[in-house]
């Protein structure tokens, strides 16, 4: 049985390392479309004037984030499908163990925030950060099993966090406030993605844009 086990996790990691290449061109669309989810999820909080405290905040932007979320696996399946591979392999389910802590960490701060019985609850500013945060770690999780770059992403969201948590408690900006939070979610989880997307598609080998 220990033997076994410890075949299949080494054929596991060496199928991750061999497929890192494919894992980093499927990035590239599913960053592009989340990044421009995210910018217009935001626009539209703006244009129809969402609120930007407690449940409407955390309600709207969790909405956001399911749809994304959806949309992405439609996208990573058809592409896995198109390549005649399986979707739901022994890889990707380890990438997916990885981050689902995280993942559903900060889905349940969203769900909390959603209830807000007290009233006590957190300013949009802090649970964008620490989402932000949590997300970071997630893709910094996923980022050992694949290219480097999705861990220095991982670490890119973790600090942008922890500058917005430390922001918003000394209140050293006063633009900074929570007035422009969609914004602030906008370019956390849009422009990021988006940038990170195209980043992947230009630097792409030849052979991966085949």
């Amino acid at each position: 049985m220990s033997a076994n086990w410890a075949e299949e996790n080494l054929n596991t990691i060496r199928a991750l390392m061999e497929r890192a290449s494919i894992y980093r061109r499927a990035l590239a669309p599913v960053s592009i479309i989340t990044g421009i989810l995210g910018i217009m999820g935001a626009g539209a909080a703006e244009f129809t004037g969402i609120g930007v405290g407690g449940s409407s905040f955390a309600g709207y932007w969790i909405s956001i984030a399911f749809v994304t979320t959806i949309v992405g696996l439609m996208v990573m399946r058809g592409q896995a499908t198109s390549a005649g591979e399986q979707f739901w392999s022994p890889p990707t389910r380890r990438v997916a163990q990885a981050m689902l802590p995280l993942l559903l960490a900060g889905f349940l701060m969203g769900l909390l925030e959603l209830r807000d019985v007290s009233g006590t609850h957190l300013d949009s500013i802090r649970l964008t950060a620490l989402w932000m945060i949590l997300y970071g770690g997630a893709l910094h999780a996923a980022g050992f099993f694949m290219r480097r770059g999705l861990k220095l992403l991982g670490w890119i969201y973790l600090l942008l966090g922890i500058a917005c948590l430390f922001l918003n408690e000394f209140e050293l900006m006063s633009w900074f406030n929570e007035s422009r939070v969609h914004f602030l979610m906008g370019w956390a989880f849009g422009l990021n993605h988006l940038a990170y997307g195209l980043y992947l598609r230009m630097t792409s080998e030849p052979k991966e844009m085949e």
